[in-house]
């Protein structure tokens, strides 16, 4: 009887400190003993099949998760010899951004584009625009200037202007599409001719929205990503801004999120609301440690909504756009 209860002891003690062994943290020896790193995976993946570009791309964006530009590039550079993909220039324009080469992150953004990629399936194209200052559109205008009947870029134009809300031009790329062969775009066509329509025949909305003090300085009620804050509008300033404090109560209380943040200079405002009602979307504002005023908003950003009228001997900043 003894004995049988040592044997059931010994069983028990076996299970538990295998369950525990199970539990414990993996170590770097033993990743690569059970198969390595996800990178390395990856690499061994591909010399199996080499023309899989999908298993490229995947390699690209793990290695730029471990912060190595250099071989997330070179990775590219191999896969480009054999071919072409729009996931490989979507790739090098992430590499552009952890560089915080923006220029080239818009100029390959474009390549991809043309390449096939819709600007409305990769929100990444929309946001590098939007940080580059529209820097992706540019080149997709050179892009239609250099090849004529381009209906992928085309269409990338036209998804651009609609996801910026300019309906007329969205329309105007739509039908270069059509005209350069892609029929796939009737259809987005005609809805946004109905859009256009309907907005032509109904009146146009004008806010009024009052100072917030009474010395006529620009001061206006607004949200950041529903946080109530002032907003100071600058007629004079080129680059919107925010400051530090504001910034890292932001961070704290999770109005923002470390991807919201851009190389640690842009804080992206995924919604800015001026006044009641008055929204932007996507806005970049530049990070100023310290800067006195919360927000400081430039003239160019809220032009985005419309036409603007400012009445400093009524304290108000009259806002007229199309419902």
């Amino acid at each position: 009887m003894r004995k049988a209860q040592v044997i059931v002891g010994l069983l028990v003690c076996v299970l538990v400190s295998g369950t525990l062994y199970a539990k414990r943290p993996v170590t770097d020896v033993e990743q690569a003993r059970r198969g390595g790193t996800e990178v390395e995976r990856l690499q061994r993946a591909i010399k199996k099949q080499p023309g899989d570009m999908d298993k490229h791309c995947e390699l690209v964006q793990a290695q730029l998760a471990a912060g190595d530009t250099t071989a997330a590039e070179k990775s590219i550079e191999y896969a480009m010899k054999m071919r072409e993909t729009p996931c490989l220039y979507m790739q090098r324009a992430r590499i552009g951004v952890a560089r915080a080469d923006l220029f080239a992150a818009a100029r390959y953004s474009a390549q991809a584009v043309k390449a096939g990629l819709r600007p409305s399936e990769d929100s990444a194209v929309y946001r590098i625009d939007s940080l580059s200052g529209g820097g992706v559109t540019l080149c997709l205008q050179r892009l239609a200037g250099e090849e004529k009947q381009q209906s992928d870029v085309y269409r990338g134009l036209a998804e651009m202007a609609a996801m910026k809300g300019d309906t007329s031009l969205a329309i105007a790329y739509y039908r270069k599409a059509v005209h350069a062969g892609d029929t796939t775009c009737r259809e987005a066509l005609k809805i946004l001719q109905q859009v256009e329509t309907v907005a032509t025949e109904t009146d146009s909305v004008t806010a009024q929205i009052p100072f917030m003090n009474q010395t006529g300085e620009l001061e206006l009620k607004g949200k950041i990503n529903g946080l109530v804050i002032r907003i100071t509008v600058d007629t004079t300033a080129t680059q919107s801004t925010i400051s530090g404090v504001e910034t890292l109560f932001m961070l704290k209380n999770e109005y923002v999120s470390r991807d919201d943040i851009i190389d640690n200079i842009f804080v992206i405002a995924k919604r800015l609301e001026i006044g009641e009602g008055m929204v932007l979307r996507d806005i970049r504002l530049r990070y100023i440690e310290n800067q006195d005023c919360p927000l400081i908003l430039c003239l160019r950003d809220l032009e985005r909504l419309g036409r603007i009228q400012i009445l400093p001997e009524k304290r108000v900043l009259t806002i007229r756009q199309t419902k």
